[in-house]
């Protein structure tokens, strides 16, 4: 019986380095968010005869990228939309993305999953149909940014 008793107590010891051994290791991670607003042009799926990827249009997007790392995990999720516009700038779709992942480099899983939504109504703000080319806002404002991450979280609802 008493050797029961000290094996009992040398569990609930074990348990409890490792419950602390976890919690320390996942209280360090770092955040990271980005919110851009760009356009860039699209490029066909297929190759012409001389082997180049014919220019098809662009597109117009409001992303947020969210990235946290620490020493057991890494997690991603991607938030987005995308105005689509052929060469002459007729409009053509809107594709609502959301894509995130996790990648655990304690248990070596991976998981995620990408959830999107085609609509035909030009969503994305900030920049111009017509005057968007191959453009990117690189001193938003603070202002400039929550508005674009409200807008983009309203539109998450959709998926």
């Amino acid at each position: 019986m008493n050797f029961n008793k000290k094996l009992m107590i040398l569990v609930k010891i074990c348990l409890f380095m490792f419950t602390f051994l976890l919690i320390s290791a996942c209280s360090q991670t770092e955040k990271y968010e980005t919110i851009d607003v760009f356009a860039i042009e699209t490029l066909d799926d297929n190759q012409n005869d001389k082997g180049f990827f014919e220019r098809t249009g662009y597109k117009i997007v409001n992303a947020i990228t969210t990235i946290e790392e620490g020493k057991t995990h890494m997690k991603s999720d991607i938030k987005s939309i995308e105005d689509f516009y052929d060469m002459e700038g007729n409009y053509l779709q809107t594709k609502i993305i959301h894509s995130y992942s996790n990648k655990s480099k304690l248990l070596l899983t991976e998981e995620g999953n990408t959830l999107k939504e085609t609509i035909q109504e030009p969503s994305t703000i900030l920049i111009i149909p017509d005057t968007a080319k191959n453009i990117k806002l690189n001193n938003m404002s603070q202002k400039e940014k929550a508005q674009v991450k409200e807008h983009l979280l309203a539109f998450m609802g959709k998926l």
